[in-house]
């Protein structure tokens, strides 16, 4: 008996030590009927309560576990009052899974019993040893919860004897885990993710194309439903974004969620690089139950200069006719020369010349930037920096990308149309004549192009002649007609909508009025 006891808590100390580790822990309780062999005692109900240890998986989702249960056995006879047998077990099981919901066990204990000393119906105390074993069937009606129906076998010894004829029994089983309970466990894991820098000038372009994505794998025992990712970044973002949803995902299964977010403007403060902290959140259902699972990452946020030329169209962020400076810049002109327009010259060619004339008094020079230019970047993945209109008129110059962006935003603040133009290792512009196709004589050089009378413009030629810009821009396009590409504006911004820097309106010393309209009368 001594050694018996010694093995028992043994095995009480392994299985704490063991629960310390195990995936899961959970409550057992187990009300039982129990028919007694023994014809002098009466059925008896009964129970069992303890603590259950799943201590690894089989075949994914089968459980071998460990169990430390109490349990308290009433026996009853005719003529005497209810005496109790209490019980303390160790055991080990495995559980079988058959579906989603069902499941099957079995289990084998072994441990110890007391009956307690009654004087006054002449019981002596007693101790001894019992042992058995158990089956179950299990519906799993949560993660955390299940329910089932279990029968059992225990025998009873005292000092290597019989001390009761065996034990059958039968009873409900009910299973609380406290840690898919308690700690809210989802069984989701991450297999891959990538995750692309985030360029703060295309903030709403990312609303419906994804800056990365990521790659998770349901390792729950069972398949999930109503799965939805969501992402959130705090510093960027009012609320999360749903980027994802799927109906359901096989128990195995893996599933890529495409990340989007619907950024706000405060991302366009973002001056330089920078790592922002960011919640990849995925929420699903199951077994009845709203599971959810967070996924802390972090993302690069670029300066809101960045751009890469991988795709041409992205440069029409940077151009806007809402640029505060651009925008006071290009109607003053207007309003200085509407006046004394030439009859006989279209309209928008006489603006486009006296902005060219207004940018050539206030000194705005093409700058060549080895170290950032289209030249070097154009049709990669590189970065590059390109400046929104009022640094241009800032700096007082820029690079081929510079210029061609603030001459097309204050073009479009005055309602004329323009276009990027791309031949290989330069980008230029190209402005809406305003005529029709039957006036392109009107325009001299021009390019007729989906309805439009376009005139190419070599926005570098800064200290040269409005005539000169628009001699070498047709050139340029005829000399590289397999692989010019005009690119509208209007078209561009449907996916990559013009940003307007808050900060935009800045101080500039502009020409007086009569210096405008001197130089413009030159150029025409």
């Amino acid at each position: 008996m001594k050694k018996l006891k010694v093995f028992l808590a043994s095995a009480v100390f392994a299985f704490c030590g063991a629960s310390l580790f195990a995936a899961d822990v959970a409550l057992r309780l187990m009300p039982d009927y129990n028919i007694l062999s023994d014809s002098r005692f009466d059925k008896m109900p009964g129970g069992y309560a303890g603590l259950e240890v799943d201590v690894f998986k089989l075949r994914q989702r089968d459980n071998v576990y460990f169990t430390l249960l109490g349990g308290l056995l009433p026996l009853s006879a005719s003529g005497i009052d209810t005496i109790y047998v209490k019980t303390g077990s160790v055991g080990a099981g495995y559980e079988y899974r058959l579906s989603d919901r069902f499941s099957i066990a079995a289990e084998g204990f072994a441990g110890i019993y007391a009956i307690g000393e009654d004087d006054t119906q002449g019981f002596t105390g007693e101790s001894g040893v019992i042992y058995g074993g158990r089956g179950f069937v299990n519906f799993h009606l949560m993660p955390e919860l299940s329910a089932g129906l279990f029968a059992g076998y225990s025998a009873m010894y005292y000092e290597d004897k019989p001390a009761m004829d065996s034990n059958l029994e039968i009873g409900l089983s009910l299973r609380y885990n406290f840690t898919k309970g308690l700690v809210n466990t989802a069984s989701i894991d991450t297999v891959e993710s990538t995750l692309q820098p985030v360029f703060p000038v295309f903030y709403s372009h990312y609303e419906n194309h994804p800056f990365g994505s990521i790659t998770f794998v349901n390792s729950e025992n069972n398949d999930i439903s109503d799965v939805e990712v969501y992402v959130y970044i705090e510093q960027f973002m009012a609320n999360p974004t749903l980027a994802f949803s799927i109906p359901a995902v096989k128990r195995g299964e893996s599933f890529t969620a495409e990340l989007t977010a619907f950024l706000n403007e405060n991302i366009l403060n973002n001056l330089t690089a920078s790592e922002t902290s960011a919640v990849i959140s995925v929420s699903y259902t199951s077994l009845w139950k709203n599971v959810s699972y967070e996924k802390p990452v972090i993302i690069t946020t670029l300066g809101r200069n960045s751009m890469t030329w991988a795709d041409d169209r992205q440069a029409a962020s940077f151009v806007s006719g809402k640029d505060a400076a651009a925008y006071m810049l290009a109607n003053r002109v207007k309003s200085t020369v509407k006046d004394s327009l030439v009859p006989g010259v279209p309209e928008n060619i006489q603006y486009a010349a006296a902005i060219f004339a207004t940018l050539k008094l206030m000194g705005i020079n093409y700058v060549v930037d080895p170290a950032s230019a289209f030249t070097s970047n154009a049709g990669t993945d590189s970065i590059d920096f390109l400046q929104f209109p009022y640094q241009t008129l800032l700096y007082h110059g820029g690079d081929c990308d510079d210029l061609t962006i603030l001459n097309c935003s204050l073009l479009e603040a005055i309602g004329i149309e323009t276009a990027f133009i791309t031949i290989p290792g330069h980008i230029y512009m190209a402005f809406d004549s305003g005529l029709k196709p039957s006036e392109k004589a009107k325009a001299g050089d021009c390019l007729v192009i989906d309805d439009k009378v376009w005139i190419p413009l070599e926005i570098t030629l800064t200290k040269d002649t409005f005539k000169m810009e628009r001699q070498v821009g047709f050139r340029q396009w005829n000399r590289n007609k397999e692989n010019a590409v005009l690119i509208p504006l209007k078209e561009s911004w449907r996916e990559f909508k013009p940003v307007a820097i808050p900060d935009s309106d800045i101080k500039m010393e502009l020409p007086s009025k009569d210096a405008v309209l001197s130089e413009f009368r030159k150029q025409l």
